[in-house]
């Protein structure tokens, strides 16, 4: 799982996206973001669909290794 979640952190900061963004575009705050990218917490398949319609990230981010 840490394979996955590096790939999601270095795409935003590739994009230039801040976990604060993220965290603004889920209605989450900034800790909850970030744990979610550790893989202290799952993003759910809708907060995936949400950063994918919002900020155009790619789905399958979420799932390479």
């Amino acid at each position: 799982m840490a394979e996955k979640l590096f790939v999601l952190s270095g795409y935003l900061k590739s994009h230039d996206l801040k976990q604060q963004v993220v965290a603004d575009v889920l209605g989450k705050t900034l800790t909850t973001v970030n744990r979610k990218i550790r893989g202290k917490i799952p993003f759910t398949v809708k907060e995936i669909q949400l950063l994918h319609d919002r900020l155009g990230i790619p789905i399958d981010v979420f799932f390479k290794e």
